[in-house]
């Protein structure tokens, strides 16, 4: 659900962006400021319809009830469960995802998702919002609009205790799950519970969702250990007028360190763990494929002979690979190897082995444009199977594709229509597949040689369908209301349970969750008793029953031949269980919606300039614009050699963005000056001449970015004194990138760019080249210069503003970066030879009006200059609407 940001959420937050241009509304409350695109509008209503109330219930167990009026904005950009929180004292938001959760997702066992959601944000923002009490650290929360619990408490208590509260409040979610005891048992039983550095952060499997599923579960074993306001005292000292390190309030509370008390949590854990797991008789079949994390929805062909899954391994490498059910060659050709060695050596000992040997895929898809695959189905030879796509705001939906795995026939079926998991009916013209749009989830049909989609269910608010599954005469599908997860067929409630599939002799599995297990039932009868959790039943033609089941390093494929078993007798909770009092959450009879309009304008200041070996600049700026992003407007005072003063404003409320850009230069003590440190037998430079003849003016221009599955396009067009024109091409697939840039004016000034780069784990390597006539290099220009004046100019800190000019001009780069720092080395040819390298951090983000910023150009490094004595150093920032 939410996410800790800090420092990084200025780059973070425009990932999680909705067009602007589209039809916003609004809805206020005593509290909230909800906005919404319309076709968002019933989700958006019900949700602000009970926000109040989740707000009382959520201030009754917090303790703190801050008064701020929060901007809630309802969206759907990537097409994921999730919600965000952003508790900046003063200007507060929250970020809630349409998008409903798959029943085996972390999230666990929900009631109703738009409350159990909502609560845990709401959470977020009610602990986050209580200010400091200490004068000198209010002072602070004028300049850093974070209170002293965001600022110093570890992301496993911030994101633990909204976990608490989740449940707590809503009888459900994951404190209250099957899968979060299932996890914390089989990573207790294992020795393999995170280490306390490793509960906040850790890149292992689920290592990220331990902050919520085990930090939530320690401060629960907390609070039953010193008493049920514990952590309303934590709060306090945390924010008291006493400065005090998280560590140290937390002892003051609980009598010791928090990583002393988490070893005593994880020892008695492991002990409960172990003697359940001793107790309880198991039945998990035999490891058939050891896959890794994220792995799973495995699918058995028609003959039984081929079983596809999506293998989810290490960093991006999603790859949806099917494998033959047949006997594994890897095992045969390692006997065969062992019994020659042990032939040649009698005395040698044979490898004693837990698991299998990998098997090789006979075929493999790796969608070329990145991203996830989901649900693969057989249809006939061919593979149906989900991948999202982006619409040309860069918006994500889900889309189905049909592959052949023996002719390499790859086939898009739909264009953002939102469906995924299909599966095939009988006949093999149409499959049945899940539509989650604007809030409403329902099942539909489609056809499979043109795409077209028709109705199945009809669509609804309070009802999330998922996993349809169609046999010869029947459909099964789950389905989520507000009492759980069922299984529907023909749609008639069978059973509680999720996950339906058909069996050879008509026989139905599903997964059942309840008791801490998570097992698979045939017929309403259990076949398995897992350690961890069994889900995802794939049922194979000769009666096997492959599945997946949970393990500290991923989920692995499992296999059965399945036989009735006992119903468990032990309760697999593990952790206390928090107390289950649902509260009854109240609606508000009359919310009223409203055009969005231009928003709400916000104001906010900025800081910029740049700081070089040749000059110095300072930028003093005020925004104004609202949190959709629709108005933005930038006002700067520059001073330094480019001083002056300029207006911005850009209206993005229509597909075109539009932008007027007023200013005025001065060329300062600079024009026609001498730079500094330029080398002998190169002609004096001042600033670039076009900076002299036109000081002032007005530019219009007009921008629009399209994005596609493998490329994005940027035009640019517009005019002050001259006219320019600026297109962008970026090519992306999953490890190489590739961009090509042309840019000209009415002045003669011609510049075309073209790069590549390849990704290579954590590094990318990257190859840039660029020609052009009429061009200046040097220097940084300010926020205060309109693109059309920066055409001609090179920007490049390392060398002083004007440095060098040339009528035929072209260069070349080399970066080897980790992150968006990197080593590089720039060569120019514009006449003569120059080299610079060094090391830099370059970064540029769009505006993000979430936190009241704009865009921003930030670059700094050190590098060493040809022909300029010295270590070149600097740190430039600019600023645009």
């Amino acid at each position: 659900m939410s996410r800790h940001f800090l420092v990084l959420l200025a780059f973070a937050a425009p990932l999680f962006a909705q067009a602007p241009h589209e039809h916003w509304k609004t809805v206020a409350t005593k509290h909230f400021r909800v906005h919404y695109p319309s076709r968002y509008e019933a989700w958006s209503l019900q949700a602000a319809s009970r926000i109040e109330s989740i707000r009382d219930a959520v201030v009754r167990e917090v303790g703190y009830a801050p008064e701020t009026v929060t901007d809630v904005i309802v969206m759907n950009p990537v097409a994921d469960a999730n919600g965000v929180t952003i508790p900046l004292l003063g200007h507060p938001r929250i970020l809630l995802f349409t998008e409903p959760p798959e029943p085996e997702v972390g999230t666990g066992e929900f009631s109703e998702w738009m409350n159990i959601l909502t609560v845990h944000e709401m959470t977020h923002l009610v602990h986050l919002l209580r200010p400091s009490r200490s004068p000198m650290q209010q002072f602070i929360e004028h300049l850093l609009p974070l209170d002293p619990i965001t600022l110093h408490g570890p992301r496993w208590v911030l994101e633990g205790y909204a976990t608490v509260i989740e449940g707590r409040i809503t009888g459900a979610g994951r404190p209250n799950s099957s899968i979060r005891a299932a996890i914390l048992r089989q990573w207790a039983a294992s020795g393999r519970l995170p280490t306390y550095p490793q509960l906040s952060s850790d890149h292992h499997f689920l290592g990220m969702s331990m902050a919520y599923l085990a930090g939530s579960a320690y401060l629960e074993w907390l609070e039953k250990r010193v008493g049920p306001d514990s952590l309303k005292h934590l709060w306090a000292r945390m924010t008291a007028r006493q400065k005090r390190s998280f560590d140290t309030a937390f002892e003051g509370v609980f009598g010791d360190s928090p990583e002393r008390l988490y070893g005593l949590f994880t020892a008695e854990l492991t002990q409960r763990a172990v003697a359940l797991n001793g107790d309880a008789r198991l039945q998990d079949g035999e490891l058939w494929l050891d896959t890794k994390r994220g792995s799973g929805d495995p699918a058995i062909s028609p003959d039984g002979s081929q079983i596809a899954l999506v293998d989810r391994g290490e960093g991006d490498q999603s790859k949806l690979a099917v494998y033959s059910t047949g006997i594994n060659e890897e095992e045969k050709k390692f006997n065969e190897r062992a019994a020659k060695i042990l032939k040649r050596d009698p005395e040698d000992v044979a490898p004693v082995r837990s698991k299998p040997l990998p098997r090789k895929a006979k075929h493999t898809l790796m969608p070329r444009d990145g991203g996830d695959v989901f649900t693969p189905r057989w249809a006939g030879s061919s593979i149906l199977y989900t991948h999202k796509q982006p619409d040309g705001d860069g918006v994500l939906h889900h889309d189905l594709f049909l592959w052949n795995p023996v002719t390499g026939e790859n086939r898009r079926l739909t264009h953002l229509a939102d469906v995924k998991d299909a599966d095939p009916l009988p006949g093999g013209r149409q499959a049945i597949g899940v539509r989650n749009r604007f809030g409403f989830s329902q099942l539909v049909k489609v056809d499979l040689a043109t795409g077209a989609i028709s109705d199945y269910t009809e669509p609804a608010l309070d009802r999330i369908v998922s996993h349809p599954r169609a046999s010869v005469s029947h459909v099964a599908w789950s389905e989520h209301d507000a009492s759980g997860w069922h299984v529907v067929v023909d749609g008639v409630r069978k059973s509680d349970g999720y996950e339906p599939e058909w069996g050879r002799d008509g026989a139905l599995y599903t997964t059942v969750a309840g008791g801490g297990f998570i097992d698979i039932e045939r017929n309403g009868e259990p076949v398995t008793h897992s350690a961890g959790a069994a889900f995802q039943p794939a049922p194979s033609s000769n009666g096997s029953l492959y599945f997946m089941s949970l393990d500290p390093d991923g989920f692995v494929v499992r296999k059965l031949v399945p036989a009735r078993l006992a119903p468990r007798s032990v309760d697999g909770f593990v952790p206390p269980l928090p107390p289950s009092n649902p509260v009854v959450f109240q609606t508000a009879t009359t919310v009223a919606p409203r055009d969005y309009g231009l928003g709400r304008q916000e104001r906010g200041f900025l800081l910029g300039g740049r700081w070089t070996a040749y000059d110095h600049s300072n930028e003093l700026g005020v925004r104004f614009g609202d949190v959709v992003g629709r108005l933005d407007t930038i006002a700067r005072l520059a001073t330094g050699p480019e001083r002056g003063f300029a207006i911005a404003s850009t209206w993005r409320g229509w597909p075109i963005a539009l932008t007027a850009h007023a200013y005025r230069l001065s060329s300062g003590d600079a024009e026609g000056g001498q730079v500094c440190g330029q080398p002998s037998g190169w002609p004096a430079k001042g600033l670039a001449p076009h900076m002299l003849r036109r000081p002032r003016g007005i530019e219009l221009r007009a921008e629009h970015e399209y994005h596609a599955p493998m490329f994005t396009t940027q035009l640019e067009a517009g005019a002050s004194s001259r006219a320019f024109a600026i297109g962008t091409v970026s090519l992306h697939q999953r490890h190489t990138r590739e961009r090509i840039r042309i840019a000209a004016d009415s002045g003669h000034h011609v510049r075309g760019t073209i790069g590549a780069s390849m990704k290579f784990g954590e590094a990318t390597f990257a190859l840039t080249g660029e020609a052009g006539r009429n061009l200046s290099v040097g220097g940084f220009a300010s926020s205060v210069v309109p693109d059309s004046l920066r055409v001609q100019r090179v920007d490049d800190p390392a060398l002083p503003p004007g440095f060098a000019s040339a009528t035929r001009y072209r260069s070349a780069r080399a970066d080897l970066a980790i992150g968006e720092a990197s080593l590089f080395w720039q060569r120019y040819n514009v006449g003569n030879t120059i080299d610079v390298r060094g090391v830099a951090l370059n970064v540029s983000v769009p505006p993000v009006p979430l936190v009241k910023t704009a865009g921003l150009d930030l670059s700094g490094g050190v590098a060493k200059v040809t022909g300029l004595r010295g270590i070149k150093g600097w740190l430039a920032l600019r600023w645009r609407p």
